[in-house]
């Protein structure tokens, strides 16, 4: 049986965000195209989706991977992706694609389960392990996470674009904060307001923030949350350990996302 193409449901219909795109930056088993402001990730990793992230196979991967350079174009329509290079066209088929949720808005949960992720979440440390200086500012602003509706120009003025990478330190914290306000329901219109507007960050990390706005999230993440129903606590230590592995830091940094946003929840 050949493997599925499997694709967050952020993407459909693909062709949503307009019709042309160029290949904006490329790694070894993934790249990033650009279609107006919007990126579109393709990877070779089974086991992790972004929010706005499409997975191929090894052999489909493969055969278009010549052809992927930064700046080539890429024709986008409902059914196929066609990559132009100096070595010529490839057509991607987009028929078959297993389109699957990754939007944490319509999960539910009890304050029982917040506590248990909370718990697991604390004893892992966090803050010492994070990708930002602990300077006295960045600790305010920590401080301010652990509270309801924290002055969010302020939070977002320190916050965004600070630490290295793809993704800003900053960044990841402010997305998996804001994935947690959505997946248990609390206020999060100020916040998502607040990260609306042009933000001074990588091309990359604006991608997960507008995936985060609409309360999509990564699949690792999003696995972690719906085995967080299964009560099964080696499982949940399990997801929490696999999420803080991701990047160098950001997985981490996403994760003290989540335990601020945890404190600040009160849940009856």
């Amino acid at each position: 049986m050949t493997e599925k193409i499997v694709a967050s449901d952020y993407l459909s219909p693909i062709q949503q965000f307009g019709g042309m795109g160029k290949i904006h930056s490329v790694f070894d088993r993934s790249f990033n195209i650009q279609v107006n402001e919007q990126l579109i990730n393709i990877n070779n990793y089974r086991s992790y989706l972004a929010g706005f992230g499409m997975y191929l196979p090894e052999e489909q991967f493969r055969a278009i991977m010549p052809y992927v350079e930064p700046g080539n174009l890429v024709k986008i329509r409902s059914h196929s992706l066609t990559f132009y290079s100096t070595k010529g066209t490839i057509v991607l088929p987009l028929t078959d694609v297993a389109f699957v949720s990754l939007q944490v808005k319509d999960l539910t949960f009890t304050a029982a389960e917040r506590n248990s992720l909370k718990e697991i979440l604390t004893q892992q440390n966090l803050v010492e392990k994070i990708g930002l200086p602990l300077e006295k500012r960045a600790l305010e602003i920590f401080e301010a996470l652990r509270h309801p509706e924290p002055d969010w120009q302020q939070v977002t003025a320190y916050l965004i674009g600070r630490g290295k990478g793809l993704t800003p330190s900053g960044d990841d914290l402010l997305v998996a904060y804001q994935a947690m306000l959505y997946a248990f329901d609390q206020p999060v219109e100020k916040l998502a307001t607040a990260l609306a507007v042009p933000l001074s960050t990588t091309d990359v990390s604006k991608a997960y923030i507008s995936a985060s706005i609409k309360g999509y999230v990564n699949s690792l993440i999003y696995r972690l949350l719906t085995d967080l129903k299964s009560q099964d606590q080696q499982l949940i230590e399990k997801d929490v350990k696999d999420v803080m592995k991701i990047g160098h830091s950001s997985g981490i940094d996403l994760c003290f996302g989540m335990l601020l946003a945890l404190e600040s929840i009160t849940l009856e």
